[in-house]
């Protein structure tokens, strides 16, 4: 029982992808970091958007997991409720 059994990584790890588009859904900036990306977002002009995706990735390629998924109400909601809690 003492055995650990591993199973292969095929090589390949899951990035979380964000991005920050102008109204327009130009991007602004993109990349792995989530803190990073608000604050492009919030030096971003009016109507800017935040997006997320996934991606599978090797050393020769990038596929896509799971599509673009537009944040940007759920940032805003979370981070009003902060503000919201920490103001009492």
């Amino acid at each position: 029982m003492g055995e650990v059994v591993e199973l292969p990584s095929r090589g390949k790890i899951t990035v979380v992808f964000y991005e920050v588009s102008d109204s327009q859904g130009i991007a602004i900036w993109g990349g792995e970091n989530p803190v990073e990306a608000l604050k492009w977002y919030r030096n971003s002009p009016a109507g800017s958007k935040i997006w997320v995706s996934q991606y599978e990735v090797d050393e020769e390629d990038a596929e896509l997991m799971l599509d673009s998924v537009e944040i940007t109400p759920i940032v805003l909601a979370t981070i009003t409720d902060s503000i919201d809690r920490w103001s009492r």
